[in-house]
């Protein structure tokens, strides 16, 4: 098929219509992570490549939310330390990267959203397996048909962008992490929601 426009914009349809048919399942994922900050949780956040550069924007959109007024929630992006990653890819390898800063940042009232575009980032899945081990909650944002990383033992919640162009499932990743924050906000804002006797 010749390139348009019109090309450009339906490759994107219908992979924007599954995050909305996925609405049910992302916001048990925000639930669950409202739950956990709720709690005292913070959330790391990890992922190689472009989805590194997405875990630093989602930390910081929690940590410094953008919309006057909101909470701030303690977040931290296991991607922004470049000695800590190194380091521990010469010594034990690159898919230890995040298990490794996991055994050591976090406990088990956290949360760990591992990102990775292709679903097949075996760092990624190690990151999750590592938590899920340790009691945190675990969600994942991949793509494609998740491969390797919705595979992952135990893991919590699963938000697929079904796409096999990786330029789409960045910008459906985009699009999820914001409904993230959000309702993660909206459940903080409405009273007693949060409170152990109504949680699930």
């Amino acid at each position: 098929m010749p390139w348009s426009a019109q090309t450009v914009f339906d490759r994107r349809a219908e992979p924007a219509l599954g995050l909305v048919d996925q609405a049910a399942a992302v916001a048990a994922a925000c639930h669950d992570m409202a739950e956990r900050f709720h709690r005292g949780g913070k959330l790391a956040v990890f992922g190689t490549g472009g989805s590194g550069t997405d875990a630093q924007h989602i930390a910081v959109e929690f940590v410094h939310p953008v919309i006057v007024g909101k909470r701030a929630l303690p977040a931290v992006s296991l991607t922004a330390d470049m000695a800590t990653l190194t380091g521990v890819a010469e010594r034990d390898g690159l898919a230890e990267v995040f298990a490794y800063q996991l055994r050591l940042l976090s406990g088990p009232q956290d949360i760990a959203l591992g990102i990775s575009a292709d679903g097949g980032g075996l760092d990624v899945r190690r990151g999750l397996e590592t938590a899920h081990e340790l009691g945190l909650l675990t969600v994942a944002l991949t793509g494609g048909d998740g491969t390797a990383v919705a595979a992952t033992p135990g893991l919590d919640h699963l938000l697929v962008a079904r796409s096999a162009d990786p330029r789409v499932v960045k910008e459906v990743h985009v699009t999820t992490y914001h409904i993230l924050w959000e309702l993660v906000h909206v459940f903080f804002e409405q009273p007693g929601l949060l409170d152990p006797e109504v949680t699930r």
